[in-house]
């Protein structure tokens, strides 16, 4: 029996890892990596290098996310967050580049790609000024390999001097306009691991930030654990290269925060330095000043456990206004300036916490993690998946599914059918949080009552980009009150959601975004329902804001969406209103 026959995931034709990691080696043969300024300064040839000089030194490094319109733009915040950094007496260590997703698709469809938050890298020149412009490493994970574009841009990072590459999370990523398929843009994802394995000896790092990815839609902070083991599988021992770890933006409970800390740093091999912890994204207000408490004992918790770990991971600062908008070079200074702060008292903060009552939770996540890994390579298995061709275990983990794989195999109690969730051994403070969402916004949308007839209404639901999360809120809203919409998924192109919009007779469409293109968006959503002859609502929720050139941040745009006609949403319940106007 074929593959293909036991494994309904994988075509008749699937091309041969192997070959293509292969053939990535040899496409690195002509590839020389760069040494950053920032590894010139302190005289060491990587960033490898760096964090164990930092570790045996003592130091907490940080980290910065920054991505403001343009490169042009960013390189001067980063020269003005340096000349501020080293004004108050710190360094900054490293920093994420937030790219336009449009980084991930070959040039010639940059433009018929609406614009997202976020830089683009066009030249030459800018790649290599992201590692030379300031002494502060990049790291360059977004919109890298797992696109359309993984062999160029990985080969341009590296050549750049940038030695952590990622993001093997967002390997289940679409991308707006691309009109290949998921054999093509994995089978490039493949080939650019090859590259990334020749680089080994170089300090070349895989980069993984788990909350990109599957793990975003976990309900158990077990099931992270299991997949980080799976990730390092296919990277370290299929591909050969080597895989770093990071986490943290969706996590908020500073207790279960370090103990996941202590639990990646224990399953991380001794030649490999994780490269961030992130700050939680999830529980700033828009009360700025609440925003500092938060920020505060997130940081000094991961600090903790980064230091009681001896992790080389650096702790990645979130500003205060993270939850309003693009934060500006000096709200990114502010963070900074807090975590250093905290980091020059955390020796002698250590020994007061209850590190048994963390270690032992650490223990659970890590013993739940070895079943749920356990459990993946058992079930892969058994379907006929060559464990050892990496684009075989891709292509079926990507078209199965996050949600499915934790209902299938993860290590807590497991749903019988759809209609039941899967219950967490360790919940993750995302499902503890849309479980109290979830409640609420049923008992609201239970107390409305509906005329007869309305239960029957067609809504198509979808998110703009990768964030499902309010996606599931409204869906499970509807549900509360006997409407099933026709669920369109995450990253949905305009065109698709008129397409399945006039298919399923939809009275309405609901949109979800958060990428700094909502205005944009909706505008090409409109001209896609005209040409379909469809006259029926628009609603959107999320982060309506777009980026306007000439201004240092997104702007909101919820009025101009309202002047189009859009029904602006900045709450769940509000869709009821949308629903009155459908029927």
């Amino acid at each position: 029996m074929t593959t293909a026959a036991i494994n309904p995931f994988l075509p008749t034709d699937c091309p041969d890892g192997r070959a293509l990691l292969e053939e990535g080696r040899r496409i690195g043969d002509d590839v020389t990596p760069g040494v950053s300024l920032l590894c010139q300064t302190y005289g060491v040839r990587s960033e490898v290098e760096y964090k164990r000089k930092m570790v045996a030194e003592g130091r907490i490094m940080t980290s910065m996310n920054i991505g403001m319109q343009t490169w042009a733009e960013t390189e001067r915040a980063l020269e003005q967050i340096w000349e501020a950094s080293n004004q108050r007496g710190f360094r900054i260590d490293r920093y994420q580049m937030q790219l336009d997703r449009r980084m991930g698709l070959p040039p010639e469809l940059w433009q018929k790609a609406a614009k997202e938050t976020g830089p683009m890298l066009e030249t030459p020149r800018d790649w290599r000024a992201t590692a030379h412009t300031v002494p502060i490493q990049p790291h360059l994970g977004d919109m890298m390999i797992g696109s359309p574009m993984s062999v160029s841009n990985a080969r341009n990072a590296l050549e750049a001097g940038v030695n952590y590459i990622g993001n093997m999370s967002q390997f289940a990523w679409k991308y707006p306009g691309w009109p290949g398929d998921d054999v093509e843009q994995m089978g490039e994802m493949v080939k650019a691991l090859g590259l990334m394995a020749s680089k080994r000896d170089d300090d070349a790092m895989m980069q993984s930030y788990l909350e990109d990815g599957y793990c975003a839609q976990f309900k158990d902070y077990c099931s992270y654990i299991g997949w980080a083991l799976f990730e390092r599988y296919l990277i370290d021992q299929v591909v050969g290269a080597r895989l770093s770890i990071s986490y943290g933006g969706l996590s908020h409970n500073p207790v279960t925060k370090a103990a996941m800390v202590l639990a990646l740093e224990e399953i991380t091999p001794a030649e490999t330095e994780n490269s961030f912890y992130h700050g939680t994204t999830t529980v700033y207000s828009p009360e700025v000043d609440e925003n500092f408490a938060v920020l505060s004992v997130d940081e000094l918790y991961m600090m903790l456990a980064q230091q009681r770990s001896g992790s080389g991971a650096a702790v990645l600062s979130v500003p205060v206004t993270e939850a309003l908008r693009v934060p500006t070079w000096e709200e990114i200074v502010q963070a900074q300036t807090v975590a250093r702060r905290i980091a020059n008292d955390c020796g002698r903060l250590a020994e007061s916490f209850n590190w048994p009552y963390i270690e032992a939770l650490s223990t659970r996540m890590v013993e739940g993690g070895r079943r749920f890994y356990a459990n993946i390579l058992q079930g892969l298995d058994e379907m006929g998946v060559d464990m050892n061709d990496p684009m075989q275990l891709l292509l079926t983990i990507r078209r199965m599914g996050g949600t499915a794989i934790e209902n299938r195999w993860g290590g807590g109690e497991l749903p019988i059918d759809d209609t039941e969730l899967y219950v967490p051994e360790i919940p993750t403070d995302t499902y503890l949080d849309f479980v109290e969402r979830r409640n609420a916004a049923k008992s609201v949308f239970g107390s409305a009552a509906l005329a007869d007839g309305k239960g029957k209404i067609r809504l198509v639901v979808g998110s703009a980009d990768v964030h499902e999360y309010a996606m599931f809120l409204i869906i499970e809203g509807l549900q509360s009150i006997g409407i099933e919409p026709v669920v369109a998924g995450t990253s949905v192109d305009p065109d698709e959601f008129a397409d399945l919009a006039l298919e399923a007779g939809a009275d309405a469409i609901l949109v979800s975004t958060h990428n700094g293109m909502a205005l944009t968006y909706a505008q090409h959503l409109q001209r896609e329902i005209a040409e379909r002859k469809l006259d029926i609502p628009i609603a959107m929720g999320g982060t309506l804001n777009q980026d306007i050139e000439g201004e240092p941040a997104p702007i909101d745009v919820k009025d101009d969406l309202r002047g189009l006609g859009i029904h602006v949403c900045t709450d769940v319940t509000d869709l009821l209103q949308v629903i009155g106007a459908a029927s």
